[in-house]
């Protein structure tokens, strides 16, 4: 008798995606809580509960305590929130105030996808966590899983007095079309999606699957989108490849659903998770950008407009910090930093009653982890930033601490290889911020200085290396600069320049 062939992890996952589609058995969650830890089958801690944005949490030593890459788990979970588009109302920021202080150790994280994130959720607070969303609203479903991940644009879309078009509806429609539907619960992996009017092009449209950046077609003046497919970080960091076309608005969503069915039809997509993402039919399957707009095109059912020049943007910074005007005379917004994105409840708290005192109870997150408020006064947004800075919100932040995202590290994350947002970076020797500031200061275009566990081909980024020295492991960051294949090598033990980090 033959011995029966195991599954690889890749056949398994793609196995429990035909078995279930978990958007339709939120009532099993509600049965765990009510039975207990141990009535939770594997399936679902390793797979089924991404799908309503909840991950097993790490146990603070990260990948290395761990087997395949992956650590240990405890007893509590991360929870994501999905805010599309980064809108926000100041009662729905007050309950995830609450749900921090009450589940979640009195902290929240906001995102890279402008979500919120909580840590230390148990098992038998799930339910209670999702009703209080629901009631304002919010929803953590699709935020994690093999499904479009929350869509980000641009935060002060329709507000910002220098934008080409607001495309804040277009997000949302999008977000209606793609989380929920059945249709895509079942991708062959994560799946970003972007659209967004700014020129700042402040949601990074380069590292998303698909990129829509809004353009003036340079003929009639007709305001609609370039796009850019197959972006991503992590494994085989691949910037978006431009397709030949210009997407009038109107045909915007058509687009999108295009694509997410060429990747969702891209079967060979699904024999490896860890070359599943939309960037590999160029890595490793030879699609060209012509041939990846022959077959949108044919999705479609008529070609797109030849493409137009792109005006990418030429500031540093592609965030919305400081007091900057909005479209209505006498009003503006301000952005502050949130280093590493991380907050406590009391801050979250702050944050909204501000929002309500000198704006519209408005608030929104953006790619770059930092809050903003709009809609407030000029005459009063001297008042607001003191407000703000009295909760350790900054406006007139150092280059270093504007532009640093971080990913969420050892503290929570199994696959995580270093510890990012209790790192203390003034304390590394030299100390990594003042390297970073130094660099901001002089690079011609620090895109994103990046503490983190991946690499940006454009971007001054900190990836982890792992260094074993007499027999006790240390963590090393590789700090690289935009467009260079060399850089230095910093940790507990000084640093040196190093020529292979490319």
């Amino acid at each position: 008798m033959s011995e029966a062939v195991k599954e690889t992890k890749a056949q398994r996952v793609e196995r429990l995606k035909r078995e279930l589609n978990p958007w339709e058995a939120h009532a099993e969650i509600e049965r765990f809580a009510r039975e207990g830890w141990d009535s939770v089958p594997p399936e679902w801690l390793g797979t089924y509960f991404r799908w309503w944005g909840i991950y097993t949490q790490g146990d603070g030593v990260g990948a290395i305590g761990g087997k395949g890459g992956e650590g240990k788990a405890v007893r509590h979970f991360m929870v994501r929130i999905r805010i599309p588009n980064g809108v926000i109302e100041s009662s729905q920021l007050r309950t995830i105030a609450d749900l921090a202080e009450w589940h979640g150790r009195g902290i929240a994280d906001i995102t890279v996808r402008q979500n919120f994130q909580l840590h230390w959720v148990t098992l038998e607070a799930l339910p209670d966590v999702f009703r209080a969303l629901w009631l304002q609203g919010v929803t953590t479903m699709g935020s994690c899983g093999d499904v479009t991940r929350n869509v980000t644009g641009c935060p002060v879309a329709g507000l910002d007095a220098d934008e080409l078009i607001d495309a804040s509806p277009l997000v949302l429609e999008a977000t209606r079309m793609l989380n929920g539907n059945p249709a895509f619960y079942n991708l062959p992996r994560k799946f970003k999606v972007s659209i967004s009017g700014c020129r700042a092009w402040c949601t990074y449209p380069e590292i998303n699957d698909i990129g829509l950046t809004a353009t003036r077609h340079p003929a009639g003046g007709e305001i609609g989108f370039t796009v850019r497919v197959g972006g991503g970080l992590s494994t085989d960091p691949h910037l978006g490849v431009p397709l030949d076309a210009f997407v009038p608005a109107n045909r915007a969503l058509a687009v999108v659903r295009a694509i997410a069915e060429v990747f969702r039809e891209s079967d060979v997509l699904r024999q490896n998770r860890e070359r599943a993402r939309l960037k590999f039919l160029f890595l490793q399957q030879g699609w060209t950008a012509a041939r990846f707009l022959a077959a949108l095109e044919e999705r479609l059912g008529s070609p797109l407009p030849p493409g137009v020049p792109e005006d990418p943007p030429d500031d540093a910074y592609r965030d919305h910090v400081g007091i900057h005007p909005q479209q209505a005379p006498g009003t503006c917004y301000v952005g502050v930093a949130v280093l590493r994105g991380r907050l406590g409840a009391e801050q979250l708290r702050v944050a909204a009653d501000l929002a309500d005192r000198y704006g519209t109870g408005a608030l929104r997150t953006t790619s770059m982890q930092n809050l903003v408020i709009p809609n407030v006064p000029t005459k009063r947004a001297g008042a607001l930033v003191r407000g703000l800075e009295a909760a350790d919100f900054v406006l007139d932040a150092s280059p270093f601490r504007r532009g640093t995202v971080a990913c969420t590290g050892t503290e929570f994350c199994k696959l995580a290889l270093t510890e990012t947002k209790g790192l203390d970076l003034g304390r590394t020797t030299p100390p990594i911020a003042a390297i970073l500031d130094f660099m901001f200061d002089r690079l011609p275009n620090p895109m994103l200085c990046a503490v983190q566990i991946f690499e940006m081909t454009d971007a001054v980024s900190l990836s982890t290396l792992e260094g074993k020295f007499d027999w006790s492991i240390v963590h090393i960051y590789g700090l690289n600069a935009p467009g260079q294949n060399h850089g230095l090598l910093i940790g507990s033990r000084g640093w040196r320049p190093d020529h292979h980090l490319s």
